[in-house]
């Protein structure tokens, strides 16, 4: 029993964690702890706050770089912008206006000029007008003949436009038609230099049967209806022709390639029917513009004109092929308003004076080019722009004001009027959209309401070609005095 209790005591020494004071000690380990957890709480809050003072701070700095990189962006875009306006701010600029300073002479030189030499070059005109309309009148009459039965087109009549020119309506056989859809939204894709434009859909006028056998088309001619008079008017409904003759594959829509191809074959089946009647070889010497032929005489002379295949559209106007494009504008066919031009010269002119100057103007401007372009090559600038802004002057100016003797004033108008349109690049169609026109004229509605066509938005498009045309209309403006005293002079030689 000692021994046991002498055990437990010495395991009571040797075991200090049991003893009494321990007691104490164990209440302030646990107020220790609880110290030690408040300050990990207190830590883990302000760790807390950190982190999210940091959150902040991260915002912030990302803020002020987005901010910063949106302003530098801005003020980039800003400066592009400001130097690009001042680029074409130059580039417009740099269209020399000389034409109100250049030489022209006085009104009796530039009269005798009209009649050695303008005239002159028109006598040649007027010979190539009647062989051209001898020569016309052939070709259609055997084109009409091989059209038929061809499967393709027919051949309705044909007009000598200039001494060089003549146009060839087609139109498709019975019981087809064609239905021209005129340019709008849905043409936006065409580019610049065919912007009065449209497609020409071919159609087909079938009967809407109603099960009666007298309406179907093979009916018998002999059979006679107790239920339908024969007065009475058979329905018919227009339907489109997909992969028609002469369409773009898959569609109603008609081919400019596709009529290429019939027109030359029929040109040259029509040829070999009537060349026993010439003394003279006919040629196409253009693959792509089939209508362009080429005369050459036994004596070496030759003769080059165009016969063109054209769809009417209006009594006055009609559709044309411009030279071959890319595939996708090949159901795209020009627009001419050439006839409704000529009626408002025609109308203008006879609220002027008596023999008024006002087609000596357009033709000694279209002579100074015609002569430009034999110098330095062709450009954007053509007579047709001539012959338009001879329409504007004559809309805006007083009729008064083209007596002949106002001669030089008038060339020096439509120089000046052409120049100030080349550095605006805006010469507005005459016909299309111009309230003035409509007052002259009869012009079918769509025309009137139609917005203004720029006819030199293709040198809005192509700098290149801007450029060439300033250039060449300087050189003809910086050329005109000479050219004029030249040619006079060799008048008095």
């Amino acid at each position: 029993m000692q021994d046991s209790v002498l055990r437990v005591f010495v395991l009571a020494l040797n075991r200090p964690d049991i003893t009494p004071t321990e007691t104490v000690s164990s209440e302030e380990h646990v107020k220790r702890k609880y110290e030690l957890e408040v300050s990990a709480s207190e830590e883990s809050e302000m760790s807390e706050e950190v982190i999210s003072v940091s959150d902040e701070d991260y915002f912030w700095y990302l803020w002020n770089i987005f901010s910063l990189f949106s302003l530098i962006r801005f003020t980039v875009k800003y400066l592009v912008k400001k130097s690009l306006l001042k680029h074409l701010g130059q580039r417009k600029s740099s269209v020399t206006c000389i034409a109100g300073v250049v030489p022209l002479h006085d009104s009796d030189i530039l009269q005798r000029f009209h009649s050695k030499c303008v005239q002159a070059s028109l006598k040649n005109k007027w010979l190539g007008e009647e062989f051209l309309e001898g020569f016309a009148h052939d070709m259609v009459k055997a084109m009409r003949v091989t059209c038929k039965g061809s499967g393709g087109m027919w051949i309705k009549d044909y007009q000598v436009i200039t001494s060089r020119d003549v146009i060839i309506h087609c139109a498709p056989p019975e019981p087809y038609g064609f239905q021209c859809l005129p340019w709008n939204q849905q043409l936006s894709d065409v580019p610049p230099d065919m912007q009065i434009c449209a497609q020409i859909k071919v159609v087909e006028n079938k009967r809407v049967c109603n099960g009666c056998p007298c309406q179907s088309s093979g009916g018998d001619e002999d059979m006679v209806c107790l239920l339908h008079s024969e007065k009475e008017k058979v329905e018919t409904e227009v339907m489109d022709v997909l992969d028609g003759c002469l369409c773009v594959e898959n569609t109603p829509f008609l081919s400019k390639s596709q009529v290429r191809r019939w027109f030359q074959s029929t040109i040259k089946q029509a040829w070999a029917e009537v060349s026993h009647k010439y003394d003279f070889e006919l040629s196409i010497p253009y693959i792509e513009a089939p209508g362009t032929l080429l005369v050459r005489f036994r004596s070496g002379m030759k003769f080059s004109f165009t016969m063109n295949p054209v769809v009417k559209f209006t009594p006055e106007s009609h559709f044309y092929m411009t030279p071959c494009c890319s595939n996708n504008l090949d159901s795209y066919w020009t627009l001419s308003l050439t006839m409704y031009e000529d009626q408002l010269l025609e109308s203008l002119s006879k609220h002027l004076p008596e023999n008024p100057c006002h087609i000596q103007t357009l033709q000694i401007a279209c002579f100074l080019h015609k002569r430009q372009v034999a110098l330095s090559g062709s450009s954007a600038l053509k007579e047709c722009h001539f012959k338009t802004a001879l329409l504007h002057l004559l809309l805006t100016k007083q009729p008064s004001l083209w007596k002949p003797e106002a001669v030089v004033c008038r060339v020096r108008d439509l120089l000046v009027f052409m120049e100030r349109s080349l550095q605006e690049k805006v010469l507005h169609h005459v016909v299309i959209g111009n309230p003035l026109t409509k007052k002259m004229i009869s012009l079918p509605e769509m025309f009137c309401q139609a917005q203004p066509v720029n006819l030199f938005h293709t040198l809005v498009v192509h700098d290149c070609i801007y450029r060439n045309a300033v250039m060449h209309f300087q050189e003809m403006l910086r050329n005109t005095h000479m050219l004029i005293q030249d040619y006079i002079c060799v008048g008095q030689l």
